[in-house]
């Protein structure tokens, strides 16, 4: 379509009203995502490794994986509805985990706090929190894609957006609410906070989208997939050895981003038990809106997989950079005054949180631009339905490998008075990146290979 078409175009109010759903989510989850693993491991006393599992496998797990069934549910039933039942959900996970010091030991009959494994309230609330989340992703999503009409380009890059908008007020909220009232006051009064209004918006102003994907309102709507379809694929999509190997390479790349929320939080805290991770993560959806639109205009002409071996190679390539701090002389310990006093593994840190920002830019819409590409002609949908199962699969297995990892080489050594030594945890995580990048060449040269050979 023309720019000066889309340029035009107008959305229903439900568009609207879906963007705003979306961004109270997106701040309610991210008011509190940088903090999580710190949450477990700080407050209530769990391991490194136990908080990596249950953030990255349990929480991004469910987020990104139950979507290829609750989306079916969510057509079954209606958006307005399973919109309204995942924000209760997500409230009231939020709410479990910001009281299990006040709650949980009472319950229990415990004398003091500190003896209590929270183990089992916190599993309640993160899947709660998970199982709405992983809700809200078809609703919207679908949402966007029926009211935009024609101009689905403009529709989604304003849904990108929003998520990034969310994002950074999540985070700034975050830093407030936790240097005042400490961190488990991000979940009650923060991401809690936030879930509630996206209810409310729910409740009072959604309604169901009256749209369809071809931008006419009288034209038949799509047919929907019944739960038994929906399983049925995923043998389809799995079957075809190709995508698969194309998946794991992919989930090799999500596993350096999804560290963002596992391993930095915890390496940082272990270096300055003050970090405001908040605020360093806030690198990342700051980038993603400042520069979006440049690199979208920069790579629109390129070949998909060129975008994506680009954002590979950056992501990569800033992730080793954490090496640097490590063998300076001060190592972890050196510090820069900038008028504020911050570690320098602290600037390497943010400065790898912003790469990760440049490579999901570069790769990720273009990701799915590929799989719609590479699928089986007539199957682009039900192959585009698992374009977050990379991210799934690297969540569950990257997350409890990443708190695994510090536990090794930093948080086992410091306890048994040796010296830190992260150096070959963060060369191991950029070996990873390495080998997505490999991958993803030799990956591409098999497709065109195959393609010729036809």
């Amino acid at each position: 379509m023309p720019e000066a078409q889309a340029a035009k175009a107008k959305f229903p109010r439900t568009f609207w009203t879906a963007n705003v759903i979306e961004l109270f989510e997106r701040a309610a989850y991210y008011s509190m995502a940088s903090f999580m693993v710190i949450y477990l491991v700080e407050t209530l006393g769990m391991r490194p490794a136990t908080a990596t599992l249950l953030n990255g496998t349990v929480l991004w797990g469910l987020i990104y994986f139950l979507p290829i069934v609750s989306g079916t549910l969510a057509d079954k039933f209606g958006f307005r509805r399973s919109l309204t039942a995942s924000f209760v959900f997500i409230a009231f996970g939020y709410l479990i985990l910001g009281n299990l010091q006040k709650v949980w030991p009472g319950l229990i009959g415990a004398k003091a706090a500190a003896a209590v494994d929270f183990t089992i309230p916190v599993i309640l609330g993160i899947v709660l929190i998970g199982i709405g989340g992983s809700i809200v992703k078809p609703c919207i999503a679908g949402t966007i894609q029926k009211t935009s009409g024609t101009a689905k380009t403009l529709g989604f890059g304003i849904f990108y957006m929003v998520i990034n908008i969310g994002s950074i007020t999540g985070r700034s909220v975050s830093y407030f609410i936790r240097t005042s009232l400490g961190i488990p006051a991000i979940f009650t009064y923060a991401a809690s906070a936030f879930a509630l209004v996206g209810l409310a918006v729910t409740a009072l102003l959604y309604r169901e989208p009256e749209y369809v994907p071809d931008g006419k309102a009288d034209a038949p709507p799509a047919k929907k997939r019944t739960m038994g379809q929906a399983l049925l694929g995923i043998f389809t999509v799995l079957g075809n050895i190709r995508f698969v190997f194309f998946i794991i390479v992919i989930s090799l790349f999500w596993f350096l981003y999804i560290q963002l929320y596992n391993l930095m939080p915890l390496y940082m805290r272990h270096i300055d038990p003050n970090a405001p991770m908040d605020l360093y993560t806030l690198a990342n959806p700051i980038m993603i809106v400042a520069f979006q639109l440049l690199i979208t205009r920069m790579s629109k002409n390129w070949k998909p997989i060129r975008s994506i071996l680009i954002g590979v190679g950056v992501t990569t390539a800033f992730m080793l950079l954490n090496v640097v701090p490590a063998l300076l002389p001060g190592g972890l310990t050196k510090t820069v005054d900038m008028g504020f006093v911050i570690p320098v593994a602290g600037i390497f840190l943010i400065l790898s949180i912003a790469s990760m920002a440049v490579g999901e830019m570069f790769a990720s819409p273009r990701i799915y631009e590929y799989i719609g590409g590479i699928a089986p002609k007539g199957q682009e949908g039900l192959y585009l339905g698992y374009a977050n199962l990379p991210i799934a699969l690297a969540s569950m297995i990257g997350g409890p490998i990443g708190g695994r990892l510090f536990e090794i080489y930093v948080k086992q050594p410091s306890q048994n008075g040796g010296t830190a030594n992260p150096a070959p945890m963060w060369l191991i995580i950029g070996g990873i990146g390495l080998v997505s990048l490999v991958g993803l060449l030799f990956y591409d040269s098999w497709l065109r290979k195959a393609a010729k050979a036809r």
